[in-house]
C-alpha cells in the first residue's frame, strides 16, 4: 500500500506502518521463523506513535499500566452513543442514587445492546468500552444479588426519580401489561389470564406514559390477578398527580368498571366492544351524514362522529370510512375463500359496525381531542413492545419481590434510553428505514482497539457511517 510521502519519511528498518480510519501509526516489527510454514513470519511489537505531517507523536507514558505489547478490543459504538444520548438521565441517576447509578446505567445499556441477563453482566461489561468510562463495577453473581435486594427497597426514592419526568405533562396515560414470573416464593405471583391465553403465574406491570413527551415515565408492579380501577387510583396517589387519563382496552368496558371509575374521580377514556349495549349506531344506520355532529381529519382520514348521553354518561361514536371499506373488503375476501366463520348473513349483521369505535369518557374535551388522545394508546403499546421484544423482558425468574422491583427499575431506565434512540430516528425521518434494533445492531460492531495502551476507534462501514451522518451522531 502506498502511503503519503510525509508518512513514508517515518519508516525505518525494524518498523511497520498501519493505517486505521485514515490515521497512520508506527510499530516495531520483527521476523520470527515459523517451523510449520517453513518461512519467516512478521510479528508486530511495540507501538511507537502516531504519524502526522508534523512528525511522529510518541505514545503518552502511563505509569499505572505497563506496556504489554498486546491488543484488546471493546464494543464501543452502541455503548458510547447510548451513554451520550442518556447523559442527562445518567446525571439524574447520580443525583438520586449516587452509590447505585453506575450499576443501574451499565446494566440498562447492556440490556439494550445484548438483552443482557444478570448472569452474563460481568462478562459483557468487561468487553464493553463502558468499563473504561464507568470503571470497576461489582457485577459478579453474588454482587448483583446483593444489589437487587438492597436497591429494591428504595421504592420511595424510585418514585421521586420517576415523578420528575411527568410533572410537566398535560396528560398522563395509564395502562398495564402482564409479565410471566417463574418465582415460587413471591406472594405477588398469581395465575392470571392475558391476551395470549396464558394462565402461567404472572405479575402485572402498570405504566404511566406522558402524552406530551411521548415517553414512559412511571411503572408499578402489581399482583398478577389485579387489573381493575383500584390499581389505577393507587398509582395516581403514589405519584401525587392529578392530570391523569386512564385509557383502557375494550375488555375494560363493563358496568362494574364504569361505576368504579365514577367513584374513583379519575379521568378516563374507555373504548367499547362493538357488541356493547351502549353502542348506539342509529345515526349510522340512517346513512345521512347530516345527523352527525361533524367530522375532522386525522392522519389524512375523515373521521365522522356524534355524541349521545345514556344514564347520564357521555358516549361518542366515531366512523372511519377508510377503515370501514377495508374491513368490508377483508370480510368479503374471507367469505369468498369459503371460511365457514364468514357468511352473507354475518356481513349484513355487521355492515353498520364496520369502521366504528365508541368511547365512554368523563373528559370535557371535544370529540377530536378525545380521539387523538386515545390514539396515543398505540404509543403505550409501543413501549410494551420495546420491553418484551427489543429488551426481551417478558418474563422473570427472580425469587424476591425486592429483586423484581430492581429488575423493573433497570428495565425502565433501558426503556428511557430506547426512547432517546427512537426520538432521534423519528426526528431524522429514518423510522421507515431503521428500527431501534437496526440502529443498535449497526453501532455495536464499531469497536475500540487498545494497541499498546493507546485506544483507537476501529473502522466504520459506509452504510453505518451514512446512518450516523443522517442522525448527526459522531463516533470518535
Amino acid at each position: 500500500m502506498a502511503y503519503p510521502e510525509w508518512v513514508e519519511k517515518q519508516r525505518r528498518p525494524g518498523t511497520n506502518i498501519s493505517c486505521i480510519r485514515g490515521k497512520y501509526y508506527l510499530y516495531e516489527v520483527t521476523s520470527v521463523w515459523n517451523k510449520e510454514k517453513g518461512r519467516a513470519q512478521k510479528k508486530t511489537g511495540k507501538y511507537l506513535g502516531r504519524i502526522t505531517e508534523e512528525g511522529l507523536i510518541p505514545p503518552k507514558e502511563k505509569k499505572s499500566e505497563p506496556v504489554t505489547g498486546g491488543i484488546c478490543t471493546r464494543e464501543y459504538g452502541a455503548s458510547s452513543t447510548l451513554f451520550h444520548l442518556g447523559q442527562p438521565l445518567y446525571n439524574h441517576l447520580k443525583d438520586s442514587f449516587p452509590e447505585d447509578a453506575n450499576t443501574i446505567f451499565a446494566l440498562a445499556i447492556l440490556r439494550i445492546i445484548e438483552k443482557c441477563p444478570f448472569k452474563r453482566a460481568a462478562f459483557l461489561y468487561e468487553r464493553s468500552y463502558l468499563s473504561e468510562v464507568l470503571g470497576e463495577i461489582p457485577l459478579s453473581a453474588s454482587s448483583i444479588t446483593a444489589f437487587l435486594q438492597n436497591f429494591g427497597i428504595k421504592r420511595e426514592q424510585q418514585v421521586g426519580f420517576m415523578k420528575e419526568y411527568l410533572t410537566d405533562s398535560k396528560y398522563i396515560l395509564f395502562d398495564g401489561t402482564n409479565i410471566i414470573s417463574q418465582s415460587e416464593e413471591m406472594d405477588i405471583n398469581r395465575l392470571g389470564y392475558n391476551s395470549h391465553r396464558q394462565y402461567d403465574p404472572q405479575i402485572n406491570l402498570m405504566y404511566a406514559f406522558s402524552a406530551d413527551q411521548h415517553k414512559p415515565g412511571y411503572y408499578r408492579i402489581l399482583p398478577g390477578n389485579i387489573r381493575d380501577v383500584k390499581a389505577f387510583k393507587v398509582s395516581v396517589e403514589e405519584l401525587g398527580i392529578s392530570n391523569t387519563v386512564v385509557i383502557a382496552d375494550k375488555g375494560f368496558g363493563s358496568e362494574q368498571n364504569f361505576e368504579l371509575l365514577e367513584k374513583s374521580e379519575l379521568n378516563y377514556i374507555i373504548p367499547l366492544r362493538r357488541n356493547n349495549g351502549h353502542c348506539d349506531r342509529t345515526k349510522i344506520v340512517s346513512g345521512n351524514k347530516a345527523n352527525f355532529d361533524g367530522y375532522f381529519l386525522f392522519n389524512g382520514r375523515a373521521i365522522w362522529y356524534y355524541e349521545y348521553i345514556q344514564d347520564n354518561k357521555r358516549f361518542i361514536m366515531y366512523l372511519d370510512e377508510t377503515l370501514k371499506a377495508k374491513e368490508e373488503r377483508d370480510y368479503l375476501q374471507r367469505l369468498e375463500a369459503n371460511n365457514e366463520k364468514y357468511t352473507h348473513e354475518g356481513f349484513m349483521e355487521k355492515q353498520d359496525s364496520f369502521g366504528t369505535i365508541a368511547f365512554h369518557t368523563n373528559l370535557k374535551d371535544d370529540a377530536k381531542e378525545i380521539y387523538a388522545l386515545y390514539k396515543t394508546r398505540g404509543e403505550i403499546e409501543q413501549s410494551f413492545d420495546f420491553l418484551k421484544n427489543l429488551l426481551e423482558q417478558d418474563h422473570t425468574y427472580l425469587q424476591s419481590k425486592y429483586a423484581v422491583e430492581s429488575w423493573a427499575f433497570i428495565n425502565h431506565i433501558s426503556l428511557m434510553l430506547v426512547y432517546e434512540v427512537y426520538s432521534a430516528l423519528k426526528t431524522g425521518g429514518l423510522l421507515s428505514k431503521y428500527s431501534v434494533q437496526d440502529f443498535i445492531t449497526h453501532l455495536k460492531y464499531i469497536h475500540r482497539l487498545k494497541i499498546n495502551n493507546s485506544w483507537v476507534t476501529g473502522e466504520i462501514s459506509g452504510k453505518t457511517q451514512k446512518l450516523l451522518d443522517a442522525l448527526n451522531v459522531r463516533i470518535t
